[in-house]
């Protein structure tokens, strides 16, 4: 049987939130899905007790050895039937209309590769005032500046596959979702922002990104940067031609700044 979505869920010793997880895609309102949960190596006793329950004919649990995050994502996505791919973390929520509204917008362009969403933050204690992070309307700009798209997407399954999926290697201690999202960029694939929020992320002592310090954080830009040196180079050249031309005639850009903005409605610089 073929499904339009497939959710794909990575899970390492989580089981004591994976469910609340596993609930939360019951509860939507579009069920057109499969459910696969890929366990990482898991060794806990409410992990393991968790995947011995019956569970509808739509999810399906595989096992791998310990390889991260990144390669559990890949080896789901290997097996997923869906057109379209969500990936939820074993320890967040999806709202019952997240779905729903992402897949309308993703099917108005057959060159969106991925609509991303606001999170509502709980479980710490952190507010939402001082959240992790701010999500705001696609720029490659930003992107590059920093991650603000939540791995919580809904993707497009072909754009995912051509750009090669999850990049795997371990220095990658964190954001390989934004390393992903750089790619897919690159490849002129749109990103759509769906401005609600609609899936829970939850804060807990103990995650992934509570054990990143500084070295692995480091390391983690380092390769991110020796991979995009040359992409990231040819995009700030530009701006940096631009900024020098400014700098010797302000009034002249500062109208054609204002043109692009009020008259032509589109960003001054692509």
């Amino acid at each position: 049987m073929r499904y339009t979505l497939s959710i794909i869920i990575p899970c390492f010793n989580s089981g004591v939130f994976l469910k609340e997880a596993i609930e939360s895609c019951y509860r939507s309102e579009f069920q057109d899905f499969e459910i696969i949960i890929i366990n990482d190596g898991s060794y806990d006793k409410i992990t393991l007790e968790l995947f011995m329950e019956s569970w509808p004919q739509n999810l399906k649990i595989v096992n791998q050895q310990n390889k991260g995050a990144a390669a559990a994502r890949n080896f789901g996505v290997s097996l997923a039937q869906g057109e379209f791919l969500l990936f939820l973390d074993s320890d967040n929520r999806i709202w019952p209309d997240y779905l729903t509204k992402a897949l309308q917008i993703i099917r108005q362009d057959s060159k969106i590769a991925v609509v991303y969403s606001k999170p509502y933050f709980f479980g710490g204690e952190e507010t939402q005032e001082t959240s992790r992070f701010d999500v705001k309307d696609f720029s490659l700009d930003s992107l590059l500046a920093g991650n603000y798209i939540d791995m919580c997407s809904l993707v497009r399954k072909s754009a995912f596959s051509e750009v090669g999926g999850f990049d795997e290697n371990r220095e990658i201690f964190f954001g390989e979702d934004w390393e992903l999202w750089i790619r897919i960029a690159h490849a002129n694939w749109k990103f759509r922002f769906l401005n609600e929020v609609v899936f829970d992320y939850r804060i807990r002592k103990g995650s992934l990104m509570d054990q990143i310090d500084q070295e692995r954080c480091r390391r983690t830009l380092q390769y991110v940067g020796s991979k995009h040196g040359l992409m990231i180079h040819k995009h700030y050249r530009k701006y940096y031609r631009i900024v020098e031309k400014m700098q010797t005639k302000p009034f002249r850009y500062f109208i054609r700044i204002l043109y692009c903005k009020y008259i032509l409605r589109k960003p001054f610089i692509n």
